[in-house]
């Protein structure tokens, strides 16, 4: 929608919002309840949650009218729920959804650092944001919707690390561009890792669904992943009891990364774009399992293992105090062919490593 169109516009539809617009609102059932969201959708079909008190993080997503989005059983729960408990506690409230944050000063597999326990996946994703809103606004003529906060993670005699959100949702476009800053508002360097856990469910993933990557090398993350080298792009239908494989996408080129998902059935493709030098390492996380069924690109900092073993392989990033470090990436939805074509021209065919 552009501002020099709603005039006109107008005299069709008195309450814009209904075309193009936010709704702020609350849950009021079950495990949700009680908790902060925003709908937006664009007007072109594309529609989403943002939850201000899941550290603005994304349970749903659709296009025309087709989940994009992981669904899982566990859905909406509140963060007030949240016991961090191993792999335990954030697997009871891993909703999945679009976007699952995971840090701040850790992220990946469970585990010890230095003597301290340290959860799966950190907490952000069950710290409410600070000072959220949204609202329209306008770059040039073109409408854009807003999300912006912050969210904290601090800790007496611990780390204090903050990072302000942005999502921009276009509305000339199909485009969700996330842009976060992490700054370390403490007095000792803090470790910093980050998993963008993008994930996608059914039907935009299904049988047939083929992924391709902007990355030259590839490598399996376990032995079982190994054995599925022959097509970690492409899915397969659920089965029941299956182990889900994952795999590390690395050796970027120059300029914007990405990967892409395309259903050919639905004459649909998803593209996360990212930069890659803030993002090294790609992770593909390919669940084939039946009640389970997922696919997650993650563009990450330090990979899926836990901090210990983060920094004894060189992986793990830091902020200094007072540093700051910018984090951007794009959700793109679009049936447009030449569009699609054009990203399996810039694919790489990646080399098994």
């Amino acid at each position: 929608m552009k501002k020099s169109q709603e005039f006109e516009l107008r005299k069709r539809c008195g309450d814009l919002n209904g075309l193009c617009g936010i709704k702020d609102y609350v849950f009021n059932d079950g495990p949700a309840r009680g908790v902060r969201a925003f709908d937006l959708k664009n007007g072109r079909g594309l529609e989403l949650t943002v939850l201000a008190d899941r550290g603005l993080d994304i349970p749903y997503l659709s296009y025309k009218g087709i989940n994009i989005g992981l669904l899982n059983k566990v859905g909406v729960r509140s963060p007030h729920l949240y016991r961090e408990d191993g792999a335990s506690g954030f697997l009871k409230q891993f909703y999945a959804g679009m976007l699952t944050t995971c840090g701040l000063t850790y992220a990946g597999a469970a585990g010890e650092d230095g003597g301290v326990p340290l959860g799966l996946h950190g907490p952000f994703d069950n710290l409410p944001a600070a000072q959220a809103r949204a609202y329209a606004d306008y770059e040039g003529d073109d409408k854009v919707l807003r999300v912006c906060g912050e969210v904290r993670e601090s800790e007496v005699f611990g780390p204090n690390m903050v990072l302000r959100r942005q999502l921009t949702l276009d509305t000339e476009r199909n485009e969700l561009h996330i842009k976060d800053v992490v700054e370390n508002q403490g007095f000792a360097t803090s470790p910093l890792m980050l998993v963008y856990h993008i994930n996608f469910g059914y039907p935009m993933l299904d049988e047939g669904a083929r992924t391709y990557y902007s990355t030259a090398d590839v490598s399996p993350r376990t032995e079982f992943a190994a054995e599925g080298m022959g097509n970690f792009d492409e899915m397969e239908a659920p089965e029941v009891g299956r182990d889900e494989q994952c795999y590390y996408h690395t050796g970027h080129g120059e300029g914007e990364a990405f990967a892409m998902l395309h259903n050919e059935k639905l004459g649909l493709a998803a593209m996360v774009r990212y930069d890659s030098k803030v993002f090294p390492l790609l992770c593909e996380w390919k669940c084939m399992r039946a009640g389970e069924y997922a696919l997650g690109l993650e563009p990450t900092t330090s990979g899926v293992v836990n901090r210990a073993e983060a920094r004894k392989n060189g992986d793990l990033t830091y902020l200094e105090p007072g540093e700051t470090r910018e984090f951007n990436v794009t959700i793109e939805l679009t049936e447009d062919a030449a569009r699609i074509d054009a990203f399996k021209a810039r694919a790489v065919t990646p080399k098994a490593r």
